[in-house]
C-alpha cells in the first residue's frame, strides 16, 4: 500500500508544558474543572486566567467525545471567571464579541458558514452515503460545501 504521510496520534501520558506546573505520576496538568492549579498538593491556588483541557488535563482516558465534554467543562469554568470578573481583558477596553468578528471577517471578505448551513451539508454527506452504504460521502470541495450550506 502507498502512502506518502503517516501521523502518530497514539499516546498514553502527557508530557510536561514548559512554564506550567505538572503532575509527573498522573501525567496532568493539576488543575479544578479545568483551572490550572498552582501545584498538585491540596494548598495549591487556582493560576487566575490559566485553563487546560484534554488529556492534558485528565490524562489518557476516553474516547474522541470525551474530548468535547471535558472542553465543554473548560469553557463552562472560562465563561463563569469571566462573568464574575476574575479574568479580564489587559487592555481593560470590552472586545466587541460576535458582532466584531462578523466586521472584521466581512471587511477581509472573508465567506461564511452559518450553523444553519453546517447542518444543510451533514445532511448532505449522510444522505450521499446512504446511497453508497456508508456512513456519509464527504464535500470535497469548496464550491460544493458552499452550493449546499445556501440551499
Amino acid at each position: 500500500m502507498e502512502c506518502g504521510l503517516v501521523l502518530k496520534s497514539v499516546g498514553y501520558k502527557s508530557i510536561p508544558v514548559d512554564g506550567l506546573p505538572f503532575d509527573h505520576r498522573k501525567g496532568i496538568v493539576p488543575n479544578v474543572r479545568g483551572r490550572v492549579l498552582s501545584e498538585a498538593s491540596e494548598d495549591a491556588q487556582v493560576e487566575k486566567g490559566l485553563y487546560v483541557c484534554g488529556w492534558l488535563k485528565r490524562g489518557p482516558t476516553g474516547i474522541i467525545a470525551t474530548n468535547l465534554y471535558c472542553a465543554e467543562e473548560t469553557v463552562a469554568s472560562i465563561s463563569e471567571d469571566v462573568e464574575r470578573g476574575v479574568v479580564t481583558s489587559r487592555s481593560g477596553i470590552s472586545k466587541p464579541g460576535r458582532e466584531g468578528l462578523l466586521q472584521l471577517l466581512d471587511s477581509r471578505n472573508v465567506k461564511i458558514v452559518p450553523f444553519g448551513g453546517w447542518e444543510k451539508i451533514d445532511s448532505e454527506e449522510k444522505r450521499r452515503g446512504s446511497l453508497k452504504n456508508k456512513p456519509r460521502e464527504k464535500l470535497t470541495s469548496w464550491q460544493d460545501l458552499l452550493e449546499v450550506a445556501t440551499k
